[in-house]
């Protein structure tokens, strides 16, 4: 336990302070003896974790420390340490961007596309790097019997990574047919492929695993392709990822 506890941002001392406490009240010797750390240390170390309100004390004499609650602790340093490391990965495809962009080289974290044919790769991109779920926001603008050459090699697509085990859910406009392939995809495997209705003018979207994001700028005139996005950043993800849960909400 005290390398999970260290591995969630924890010290050497708090983590074997934290597993003893995590079965007993204790005052602060025999804190000090069962997790063999310096008694000299104990002090400064329960002031530590109580200011980050991990432990607690109780107003007896004498005094003993204690976890109330261990699991709600240990889901709170999960969060913070995903919060972290959301930001070392955003400056790390940062610090790579501009190296790439310094050496007039494409970059995989943040890319670009201005026409038809830029839309097909980039689109690809959802298909091919999901690995356990994609979330997809179908507005108003979707046509789905214009480009259909384009729209059929997707769809394949999304058939081959259904089949592989990812999970899609799509909200398509209320009076789009939904393709044949993909209604037998739905039959077949209606816990990984699932389709709502709703009309939403919200920019049509893919959420790839939680961490990537494509973008699509469209008009009700098909041939009025604004551009595409594909960005890859948890942050951005999460808030797509929580807009698309309210809009599934209230879809049928």
């Amino acid at each position: 336990m005290q390398d999970e506890l260290k591995w969630a941002g924890l010290s050497h001392y708090e983590s074997k302070i934290l597993e003893v406490l995590s079965k007993e009240r204790l005052n602060v010797r025999e804190l000090s003896e069962k997790s063999r750390v310096p008694f000299g240390k104990v002090y400064s170390i329960v002031k530590s974790l109580k200011e980050k309100e991990i432990i607690k004390e109780t107003n007896s004499r004498p005094k003993l420390v204690y976890v109330e609650n261990m699991s709600k602790v240990v889901a709170r340093l999960i969060k913070e340490k995903q919060e972290n490391e959301k930001d070392v990965l955003e400056k790390l495809r940062e610090i790579a961007t501009e190296i790439d962009k310094d050496r007039g080289e494409e970059t995989k974290f943040f890319q670009i596309g201005t026409s038809i044919e830029d839309n097909k790769k980039i689109q690809m991109r959802t298909f091919t790097e999901a690995e356990n779920e994609v979330l997809q926001i179908l507005n108003i603008h979707h046509k789905p019997k214009s480009n259909r050459e384009s729209k059929s090699l997707w769809e394949k697509e999304i058939v081959e990574a259904v089949e592989k085990g990812v999970v899609f859910r799509a909200i398509y406009p209320k009076k789009a047919e939904l393709p044949g392939i993909l209604q037998k995809l739905r039959k077949k495997h209606p816990d990984r492929f699932q389709a709502k209705r709703l009309d939403t003018d919200f920019i049509r979207c893919d959420v790839v695993d939680g961490k990537k994001v494509l973008l699509k700028l469209v008009q009700q005139d098909p041939l009025q392709f604004g551009g595409i996005l594909f960005i890859e950043n948890e942050k951005l993800a999460e808030n797509l990822t929580k807009i698309f849960n309210e809009l599934w909400e209230q879809a049928d």
